[in-house]
């Protein structure tokens, strides 16, 4: 909770300064995230930790927005395409993260020299960063704004509910809802993490689609994957169907920041960041109550629908990537 209390006002606050910042805002966030990320195993009470992951929240949610600003600006700028390979590279991090620190905790290894050894890394990112070249500032929108980054933001924030949703519940429903062993209960969020890796490394590398075309595919895939979970007796088939619905989630994302780029810059990124988060917090809880009031089988049928949910939404981006003022084509 900590975290997710500092991020969000954090990226409202990254967006307002983005433009005064320019080429700098992603080197002074990464040095931020980095120093408020070697801090935790100094706490000797819950509430210093809570203090402390106060501190990396903030940093968390100033990066997110301080990276997502920065590859928007050098698509317009540069006339390039590379949010969804970014993105790609963001999951393979979750992963290599993941199973990287179980391992070294496995081998004996101490959670403050983990750390620290990822902020050293992030460090040397900040200094690759420190001599960025500097880009033209996108003009806010202020008209459209009002009228599409509720929506925009809203959309993400049912994308991050499907996320949130089966990261957290996957392993049980393999678990306890197919009766599988740890060993294979742990492929749930591992493929879906693999499932996201692949969709955006594909989407890099094809041609791009509209934004509502690419929408309708992620939220068929997600449908469609999350739907095979919940009707099979078969945890491969299961597994299969949670890795399909990570292969099409993994578009929505980089769709709605380079849109949300498109409309307003920075300040609107961090506004539909903000917006978005909420499905983050919101969506194992939600998912939970649904377990709680059916099953586990019942609360991936409620997934499903979202899946399907977000199709139905289509039409209303295209009207808005219509009326965006700086229409890439992407």
């Amino acid at each position: 909770m900590a975290v997710a209390l500092a991020a969000l006002p954090a990226m409202l606050l990254t967006g307002r300064l983005a433009n005064r910042a320019n080429q700098r805002l992603v080197w002074i966030t990464l040095v931020l995230f980095a120093s408020a990320g070697a801090l935790p195993p100094l706490a000797h009470s819950r509430w210093v930790l809570f203090a402390l992951l106060l501190l990396v929240g903030a940093g968390s949610g100033a990066l997110d927005v301080a990276i997502n600003a920065r590859v928007t600006g050098l698509e317009a700028a540069r006339g390039i395409r590379v949010m969804d390979g970014m993105h790609a590279f963001y999951s393979a991090g979750v992963v290599v993260g993941g199973v990287g620190a179980g391992l070294l905790r496995h081998a004996g290894a101490h959670p403050s020299a983990i750390l620290a050894g990822v902020c050293a890394i992030v460090l040397l990112a900040a200094m690759l960063n420190a001599r960025a070249e500097v880009l033209p500032i996108a003009e806010a929108h202020h008209a459209l704004l009002a009228r599409a980054l509720l929506i925009v933001g809203a959309i993400f924030a049912v994308s991050a509910l499907l996320e949130s949703g089966v990261e957290a519940w996957s392993a049980l429903l393999l678990e306890n809802g197919l009766h599988t062993n740890p060993a294979i209960s742990g492929l749930g969020p591992g493929l879906f993490a693999a499932g996201m890796v692949t969709g955006r490394g594909l989407a890099q590398r094809v041609a791009p689609g509209s934004t509502a075309s690419r929408l309708s595919v992620s939220g068929a895939a997600a449908a469609t994957g999350l739907a095979l979970a919940a009707a099979t007796t078969v945890p491969a088939v299961a597994v299969v169907g949670i890795f399909i619905a990570g292969c099409g989630l993994a578009l929505t994302v980089p769709t709605l920041f380079r849109l949300a780029g498109r409309l307003g810059a920075a300040p609107a990124i961090s506004t539909v960041a903000v917006i978005g988060y909420v499905g983050f917090l919101v969506g194992p809880p939600a998912i939970g109550g649904v377990a709680g009031a059916t099953s586990l089988r019942g609360a991936f049928v409620f997934l499903a629908c979202i899946g399907a949910f977000l199709v139905t939404t289509v039409p209303i981006v295209r009207r808005i990537n219509r009326d965006s003022p700086a229409k890439r084509g992407f």
